[in-house]
């Protein structure tokens, strides 16, 4: 990296307003750990580096609702993310509710791509999705197709 360079924003970290996932910025200035750009505000502030990429990742361009939500309070759905280089991942959306229904069979339960919610609506779906991305917790909730 060096002054001039456009760089992109790869973890927005605590600086949300300030930072946008994915912008492009120019280095207005650089030293050995952090960067000088101007910010979503239009202020020159200092940043870690660990935020910018001299590459841009590749963006969600789609999360489907795979299932049909039957129950908004208690149920169980799948739902799939392509990002523009093609790669797909999914997960499943589910309720408390749904979760002691589980647990009233089972002694336990465990899952790694298990994402609950306390509605199952398209809007908390997708938003949830968006803010996992926002803080670079999607892919690790998700499975890769």
């Amino acid at each position: 990296m060096k002054i001039n360079d456009k760089i992109y924003c790869k973890d927005i970290g605590v600086y949300s307003g300030q930072l946008t996932k994915r912008k492009s910025y120019i280095i207005e200035e650089i030293n050995d750990e952090n960067i000088r750009i101007q910010n979503n505000e239009e202020k020159l502030r200092w940043y870690s580096k660990f935020h910018f990429s001299l590459n841009n990742e590749p963006e969600i361009i789609s999360i489907k609702i795979d299932d049909k939500i039957g129950n908004i309070e208690s149920d169980a759905i799948e739902v799939t993310i392509m990002f523009s280089n093609k790669v797909k991942y999914w997960m499943t959306f589910t309720t408390p509710k749904y979760l002691d229904k589980i647990l009233d069979e089972a002694s336990y339960f465990s899952s790694k791509h298990f994402m609950i919610i306390k509605h199952l609506t398209e809007e908390s779906i997708k938003s949830t999705v968006l803010k996992l991305d926002e803080q670079n917790e999607l892919i690790e909730n998700c499975q890769k197709y």
